[in-house]
């Protein structure tokens, strides 16, 4: 059952993906605890985020890349999911599903903030919140929302940031995917996670860019700020369920 309710919900979480532009790895990572391991779960959501990346880059209507700012954010973003997958590999699978939850939390959070402080423009934030992603995305497959709050606070063009950050996913993903597979933290159950939900998450990402194309930006607006509500509400719920038996010893 919980197999089930794992394809449904990645299905979900690519349908979002597709009419917002974000949020899959985000709302995907709230199953891990469905599966019997961490170990294989991340990779997959990692495989499964480069590829609806790949989807939303072919797309000439999607966006448009700010190349200063995502080779500012790559720079960074690299160091980060090298340290992020050597973070991985030496996770046992409990403490790997707390900070999971945690960085779940802490991403729709700061997902919510609407006008991001002005301070936070310089390109040293910059840096360091792709440092920090780099290593987020590599360990746990979360942190993108960060990225997304700088940069709003550069650029106004909704293309420019979706096209950018569709670029920094993409790369991460991929080097995140690679760095875990040279330290041997891929899982064994990756492959059959594949066979099962690949086909799945891709039909929920068709489905959402149709929606996408019908609703007004109001709407919009309205579901992508929902979502994130429900994001944040869910990963309180499950952060607080994680560490429920230490608070009870």
């Amino acid at each position: 059952m919980s197999l089930v309710l794992f394809g449904a919900l990645t299905f979900v979480a690519a349908a979002f993906r597709g009419l917002t532009g974000f949020g899959y790895a985000l709302i995907a990572a709230l199953g891990i605890a469905l599966l019997p391991s961490p170990a294989s779960a991340i990779p997959f959501i990692l495989v499964c985020d480069l590829m609806l990346t790949v989807f939303l880059l072919v797309d000439r209507d999607h966006g448009r890349v700010d190349g200063r700012l995502a080779r500012l954010l790559l720079g960074a973003g690299f160091v980060g999911a090298v340290g992020g997958s050597l973070l991985a590999a030496n996770l046992d699978d409990e403490t790997a599903r707390r900070l999971v939850a945690v960085a779940i939390l802490v991403a729709a959070l700061v997902a919510l903030v609407r006008e991001p402080p002005a301070w936070l423009r310089h390109d040293v934030f910059g840096a360091a919140l792709g440092f920090l992603v780099g290593v987020l995305l590599a360990a746990f497959a979360v942190g993108g929302p960060l990225v997304a709050a700088w940069l709003l606070t550069r650029s106004r063009d909704r293309a420019v940031i979706k096209g950018t950050l569709a670029v920094y996913f993409g790369a991460i993903d991929g080097l995140s995917f690679l760095g875990r597979a040279t330290v041997g933290a891929l899982g064994p159950d990756l492959p059959h996670l594949l066979l099962l939900y690949a086909l799945p998450t891709a039909a929920g990402f068709l489905v959402g860019r149709s929606l996408a194309g019908r609703l007004s930006f109001p709407v919009w607006h309205r579901i992508s700020g929902g979502g994130l509500v429900a994001i944040a509400a869910v990963g309180f719920v499950q952060t607080v369920w994680a560490f429920l038996p230490e608070f009870s010893k």
